[in-house]
């Protein structure tokens, strides 16, 4: 399908150790023709935060709404609605939502066993 609208994506609670609050929809991947790589929308809820980790491909972020933080390498960025971010391959990282507010992003990574 080569058009996903917005209020059809349904999101997922993650369910995984050192993980709060997030839940996420793999939106294009595969199934829709892109078999190299997924997109994803990850939701964090106030204080929600996905694990510290670190895996052996990237990351292309856009934060579609709300604000949180993104941690690469021990370096914490504050991260708004309409920023990009690129997290680069054996960085450890983490995203957080210390805010009000939900926050929401996606993240682009290819296909080798992304949670």
């Amino acid at each position: 399908m080569p058009v996903i609208k917005y209020d059809d994506i349904t999101v997922s609670p993650v369910a995984m150790p050192g993980v709060r609050d997030a839940s996420k929809a793999n939106v294009i991947g595969a199934p829709e023709g892109w078999p190299g790589h997924t997109l994803r929308v990850f939701r964090l809820q106030s204080g929600g935060f996905t694990p510290k980790h670190q895996h052996d491909w990237e990351h292309v972020n856009y934060v579609v709404k709300g604000r949180g933080r993104l941690t690469i390498a021990g370096t914490a960025h504050e991260i708004k609605e309409r920023d990009f971010a690129f997290v680069p391959p054996n960085t450890e990282h983490l995203f957080e939502n210390p805010y009000e507010g939900e926050f929401e992003f996606i993240c682009i990574v290819p296909n080798k066993g992304a949670y």
